[in-house]
């Protein structure tokens, strides 16, 4: 039977031995990446936000397409009038070093196609007035945090 839905997918994935994520091959993460939109609104990252996410990644010019996210419910607005994008998520990373920055790297543009398990999703500080939100899902064309 086909996961019709991230819950199902991600069940799927752990009864066959995954704990906190998978590599997929390129049809697998298409098709994850289909289910996110079925959990709420998307917000997709404009594109001066993806340029500035290039440079805190020292990655060249125009090397990241599309970061798209969906947030927590309630949450699609700060009370700043920013809505909340990718770049909040990857500045916030790179700023406290959550993750090595070969990674976060890695990760955005694509080197492996990785599904990561997220149960609570991903909080960080709005980038304009530093106010907590959090992400249920974010996701580039071959990184899907779900």
């Amino acid at each position: 039977m086909e996961a019709t839905t991230l819950e199902q997918l991600k069940a799927q994935y752990r009864r066959s031995g995954a704990r906190a994520g998978i590599k997929l091959d390129d049809t697998e993460m298409r098709k994850a990446i289909a289910l996110v939109p079925d959990e709420g609104p998307v917000v997709t990252t404009p594109g001066v936000e993806l340029r500035y996410i290039e440079g805190l990644l020292r990655l060249p010019l125009d090397s990241i397409a599309d970061f798209s996210l969906v947030p927590a419910s309630g949450e699609s607005r700060c009370p700043c009038g920013r809505t909340p994008t990718a770049l909040d998520i990857v500045a916030h990373a790179v700023g406290h070093k959550v993750h090595d920055e070969q990674l976060l790297r890695d990760t955005v543009i694509g080197v492996y196609n990785v599904f990561e398990f997220a149960d609570e999703g991903r909080t960080a500080p709005c980038h304009r007035c530093g106010r907590e939100f959090t992400a249920s899902s974010y996701w580039t064309h071959e990184y899907l945090y779900a």
